[in-house]
């Protein structure tokens, strides 16, 4: 089991994602829209105005997806869908996609039994 985290740079890219992760059968993700720190820092803290490089003003908010993943065969599905789509994440810096281990789901009916 795993957890997913996606991070969304580019919302140009926010259908082809949903098909993507329909596709990989991945479901019940949680979808979040989020702001970038580092343009953050660079508009509200004048301190950090041009110490950090700001490509644009697209990339200040993004998408956060995060949903729980039974095996890396729906990841490898995600990809392949990606790849035929003709769209490489890394390359064109559309966002980073990260998968943690997850040990266990918390029940709480049963696992916090006294």
């Amino acid at each position: 089991m795993f957890f997913l985290i996606i991070q969304l740079f580019k919302q140009e890219y926010y259908d082809d994602l949903m098909l993507a992760l329909t596709s990989s059968d991945i479901s019940n993700a949680t979808i979040v829209d989020g702001l970038n720190m580092d343009n953050v820092m660079n508009q509200h803290i004048p301190l950090f105005s041009g110490l950090i490089p700001n490509e644009s003003h697209k990339r200040k908010y993004c998408k956060m997806v995060f949903s729980v993943v039974s095996s890396k065969d729906s990841i490898k599905v995600l990809l392949e869908t990606f790849k035929q789509a003709d769209i490489d994440f890394r390359k064109e810096e559309i966002g980073r996609i990260i998968l943690l281990p997850a040990t266990q789901i918390i029940d709480i009916d049963n696992d916090f039994k006294d």
